[in-house]
């Protein structure tokens, strides 16, 4: 029996007996988990066509994502333009290097845990969450089971196949993601398609998928000489931007009328120092170039961790509007 007829059969065994009864929210999220979870899978690598902008033709960029995973290690690899972004992550640490932001700035860490929303945290929280009423809907011209999953400070909204167990859409009011054309990887099953869209950056989708056990030696985790450690725990604080002077409105722009939000990542050090600041997108104005110069004289607090100043990095949104 294929691992998608029983995944059917384990969608059917939750269903309450009439079919106009909805499963809870939590029968769905352990469903989701039970079909999707990679953790019994061992040592994997994960490939994919990375396309910016899809069907522009003016705008299209292609790239190729790769993720070598065992258990805790991950190393992330991202080349585009004879350009190489690397990422090593151990445990509740990960290790970039300052100035590859496109990993970030796309939030591709761990994505090959995004369509499993029951999976392991790789580090506790206290924020509870709690959940709407489970409604059906049609996503992606399909039948589907959707709720509200609500933090504190935020809501996402989730969606899951009436007829499978696989997450289809995720969402909040910053972006949401599409998730189609499932496949397996022994008992667990995985999207060959993802389509990312959030609010102020360009649009992506994650093509041509494949998950393939591999054998995952400590030479592929070895930490690059110049990268930056970043700590995740129970209890972190973001930086605190205590000076932030404000960019100029490039004349050329100004001129042409033109408006826009320019978003640059950012990477901090443990004393809160700007180690670097990288326009993510195109800049043809130059509006990412003026949100760098001015952030760069910016000041922070920096970010802790359980108490301890620690690296940090995040995203800066610009906002440049003429009055």
């Amino acid at each position: 029996m294929t691992s998608a007829a029983l995944t059917a059969i384990f969608i059917l065994g939750l269903m309450p007996a009439s079919a106009e009864q909805a499963p809870s929210a939590q029968q769905l999220l352990d469903a989701a988990h039970k079909a999707t979870d990679l953790s019994s899978a061992g040592a994997y690598s994960l490939e994919a066509t990375l396309v910016v902008n899809p069907g522009n033709p003016k705008f299209e960029r292609r790239a190729k994502l790769m993720i070598v995973r065992d258990h805790e290690r991950a190393r992330f690899t991202l080349e585009s333009d004879g350009r190489t972004e690397e990422r090593i992550i151990l445990g509740a640490k990960q290790y970039i290097v300052p100035g590859q932001g496109a990993l970030a700035s796309m939030g591709l860490r761990d994505f090959d845990y995004s369509w499993d929303p029951g999976r392991p945290p790789q580090f506790k929280t206290n924020e509870r969450s709690s959940f709407g009423d489970v409604r059906k809907q049609k996503i992606q011209g399909k039948e589907a089971w959707c709720f509200d999953r609500k933090l504190p400070q935020s809501k996402t909204k989730l969606c899951f196949d009436a007829a499978e167990s696989m997450l289809v859409h995720e969402g909040s009011s910053e972006g949401h993601t599409e998730y189609s054309d499932y496949a397996s990887l022994g008992a667990s099953m995985y999207p060959k398609r993802v389509r990312v869209f959030r609010e102020n950056l360009a649009p992506f989708e994650l093509d041509q998928i494949s998950i393939t056990p591999t054998h995952a030696n400590d030479d592929l985790f070895k930490v690059p000489p110049n990268a930056l450690e970043i700590e995740r725990c129970d209890d972190e604080k973001p930086p605190v931007a205590v000076s932030t002077p404000e960019p100029s409105f490039p004349k050329g722009a100004k001129d042409a009328r033109q408006e826009a939000i320019s978003v640059i990542n950012v990477v901090l050090n443990n004393e809160g120092k700007i180690v670097s600041a990288e326009a993510l997108g195109p800049d043809s104005y130059g509006f990412g170039k003026n949100s760098v110069d001015s952030i760069k004289t910016w000041q922070f607090k920096p970010a802790t961790c359980n108490g301890r100043p620690v690296a940090a990095e995040l995203n800066i949104e610009m906002s440049f509007r003429l009055h």
